[in-house]
């Protein structure tokens, strides 16, 4: 399993797409009232930094594709309905997470709203170079 050997805390990305039976509004209603609903608790228990859900509704994204299919036809667009970004001091704390049976109850209905097979995993570090208008990060 992947460390961080830098003392820099970590950035885990998951792309979701929902299952095709519910509709993007019902599925980040039930990611937000039912699975978050459970997850903070064992998040703050555990140390977790942050947590954002980047929610992609699908009219958004295709208005975007269209706009910008001109300018970048072969550029793809992601279907996806979401991307849940953690950041955490260290993947020990994602360990601890998901053994945490507060953690297994937050995902007890998963199977029935999340399309598995297409989700998405990433994990590196978030560097900002622009922070409330200020360049930051840059070499001098």
């Amino acid at each position: 399993m992947p460390e961080n050997s830098e003392e820099q805390p970590v950035k885990l990305t998951i792309t979701h797409y929902r299952k095709p039976q519910h509709t993007h509004e019902a599925f980040i209603n039930w990611m937000v009232e039912s699975h978050l609903r459970v997850a903070i608790p064992v998040f703050k228990k555990h140390g977790l930094i942050s947590y954002h859900l980047f929610v992609t509704p699908p009219a958004m994204n295709l208005s975007l594709k269209e706009e910008m299919a001109p300018i970048k036809p072969s550029w793809d667009f992601a279907g996806y309905d979401c991307v849940i970004e953690y950041i955490v001091p260290s993947f020990q704390i994602m360990r601890n997470i998901m053994s945490d049976p507060g953690w297994q109850e937050s995902l007890k209905d998963q199977d029935d709203w999340v399309d598995g097979p297409k989700a998405l995993l990433s994990i590196g570090h978030s560097i900002p170079y622009l922070l409330n208008g200020e360049a930051v990060n840059l070499p001098v």
